[in-house]
């Protein structure tokens, strides 16, 4: 897992987005996203740390989004859908790691390796497919 945070962190940097890991704040506190900031802030102290690589792969995904700071003053409508948009990146980001490691898994590994909720199951056959498929 440390050398697919390491990878993550360089992807981020590479794309001129500044990061700060941080186990300072309370554990209720999530991680988030600034991206007039280019910024991401993750809390390794909140939810499980097996999740750790999709919540630094989705706020990444939020600055590549090009997304707007009102992101948590929207709707609810908005707010989802803002949010499956960084999901999919997401997803996308943590499959651009397993080419460039010539890694496969079938979806529900890839779920479990990577820390994502099993929710997005059906996001993962999506985005494999199309990424598989060129």
């Amino acid at each position: 897992m440390d050398e697919l945070i390491r990878w993550l962190l360089n992807y981020a940097f590479d794309n001129g987005i500044n990061y700060i890991l941080t186990d300072q704040i309370s554990s209720d506190v999530p991680s988030c996203a600034i991206p007039s900031k280019n910024t991401i802030i993750i809390n390794t102290r909140y939810g499980n740390r097996k999740e750790l690589p999709f919540t630094i792969a989705h706020e990444i995904s939020h600055i590549l989004n090009n997304e707007v700071d009102t992101l948590y003053f929207t709707g609810f409508s908005n707010h989802s859908k803002i949010e499956m948009r960084a999901n999919r990146q997401a997803i996308k980001l943590l499959l651009e790691y397993c080419n460039c490691h010539d890694l496969s898994f079938e979806p529900v590994q890839f779920l479990e390796n990577f820390g994502i909720p099993g929710t997005f199951e059906d996001l993962v056959k999506e985005e494999s497919a199309r990424y598989y498929l060129g």
